[in-house]
């Protein structure tokens, strides 16, 4: 059940070690059933985390319209880490879009990883990666087009494409869900006409 947990370390800084005795009975395994909430926007986080299986979304509400930031499927982290770290209220929430195991990680387990030698880079590699991300997401927010968006995902993730709804992908390209069945019909029909 820790292995991904550990993959994910791995990945980050691969010369990093830390007894798993140290760290196992402080990580908290849930289970959350599709639609429910990990936390929303004004909570303050309590946690990261690590989608174990299933699929989580992050979105806010902006006029009382949801946009999904992002989606995290197995194996991918999630919370939010200013709002955990500085205890201030979330600004977006968390929600399963599918029923999901995850992994939670706690203050607790944070000072023991902050502890243990080369603690403080793997948390800032943690940190980057987080940084790097919303980056991304930001100039695909200002660059590029909702429909070089939904081909980006298509290439990149076309799993995803047939584990949320149309609804929450509408959300995610920033355009109502009339939009995206325009989208998805143009782009079929260049398809068969180049």
């Amino acid at each position: 059940m820790y292995e991904p947990f550990y993959e994910y370390i791995q990945q980050l800084l691969p010369e990093f070690k830390i007894p798993r005795i140290l760290i196992e009975p402080l990580l908290e395994p849930r289970k959350i059933h599709k639609g429910e909430f990990l936390f929303q926007e004004g909570d303050i986080c309590q946690f990261v985390g690590l989608t174990l299986q299933g699929c989580l979304r992050t979105f806010f509400l902006k006029d009382g319209k949801e946009l999904t930031l992002f989606f995290h499927p197995e194996h991918q982290t999630f919370g939010d880490y200013e709002s955990f770290r500085k205890q201030q209220p979330a600004c977006f929430s968390c929600q399963a879009i599918e029923s999901s195991e995850v992994l939670l990680v706690n203050h607790q387990v944070l000072h023991t990883l902050e502890e243990s030698a080369s603690g403080q880079k793997l948390l800032r590699l943690f940190a980057e990666s987080l940084a790097f991300m919303l980056r991304d997401k930001l100039l695909s927010l200002y660059r590029d087009t909702p429909e070089q968006r939904y081909l980006h995902l298509l290439k990149s993730e076309p799993y995803l494409l047939q584990r949320i709804s149309q609804y929450h992908l509408a959300s995610y390209l920033g355009i109502e869900p009339e939009s995206l069945s325009r989208l998805k019909r143009r782009l079929y029909q260049k398809r068969f006409l180049t």
